[in-house]
């Protein structure tokens, strides 16, 4: 097992998906604050005074705990999709699972290996972010720093609970194109539209108002402060039952 983690995290950093993605990650999260500069000077240009004036300075704080944009989770379900698939798209999956007790020892290594890669991803938008900001303002760590990075970290097993999702449709099930397709939707806020679908049917069902967006992990990963106790136990369930679900469809299916 261990053998086969080293192997994946290898792949994982050599892979061009990888790369790319977490590059074009960093560039967005350096390029928020003078973005965001360019259109005050615009504003104030087209319209003096009406947009106010730039913000001085930035909290170290927010920056730690909202780490990643829709467009930069998007881009790192993305890479992760393709890391998922990769050994199956280049043909070397058969050989790998004949030389294990269980064939689901490789989909578990998987999920083992989206630790790093995510870690690193949200790092990384951190880090641009810090450097972008201090070309135009002065960060200040007046904020609850501790706390700050405690919900990092619940955004971080938020993230890694979907990649579980991920890893059941592009892993098990070995189909790319629909794990690239529930990327967009997780990563983009576009499963809040369906969730609101959903929970049309089930106040008509039920006869009472419910909502599943406040438990779903992707809604749950783009709030500001969730709710810590209700955020682990998101995280925890979404893993507990796409994981085992990943591994045991894998272990049944033949390896092609």
């Amino acid at each position: 097992m261990g053998n086969l983690l080293r192997m994946d995290l290898y792949r994982m950093t050599k892979a061009k998906s990888f790369i790319v993605c977490l590059a074009v990650s960093f560039l967005l999260a350096l390029s928020s604050t003078p973005l965001e500069k360019l259109l005050y000077m615009i504003g104030n240009t087209i319209a003096p005074g009406e947009a106010g004036e730039f913000p001085a300075t930035a909290d170290l704080a927010g920056m730690i705990r909202s780490p990643l944009s829709s467009l930069m989770i998007m881009l790192a379900l993305l890479s992760v999709v393709s890391f998922f698939y990769a050994d199956m798209e280049n043909g070397y999956i058969k050989n790998i699972a004949g030389q294990m007790p269980k064939k689901g020892f490789s989909i578990l290594s998987r999920f083992l290996a989206a630790i790093p890669h995510n870690l690193v991803f949200m790092l990384a938008c951190i880090a641009g972010n810090i450097i972008g900001t201090l070309l135009f303002k002065r960060i200040t760590a007046d904020g609850p720093i501790l706390e700050s990075i405690g919900i990092f970290l619940l955004k971080f097993l938020l993230l890694q609970s979907i990649c579980a999702i991920l890893l059941l449709f592009a892993a098990s099930l070995r189909n790319k194109s629909l794990g690239i397709v529930f990327a967009v939707l997780l990563g983009l806020p576009v499963m809040g539209l369906i969730y609101l679908g959903i929970n049309s049917g089930l106040e008509q069902l039920i006869g009472k108002d419910f909502s599943i967006i406040p438990y779903m992990p992707d809604q749950v990963l783009r709030e500001e402060k969730p709710e810590w106790i209700r955020a682990l136990l998101v995280s925890a369930v979404t893993t507990g039952i796409f994981l085992p679900l990943a591994i045991r469809i894998f272990d049944i299916k033949d390896v092609k």
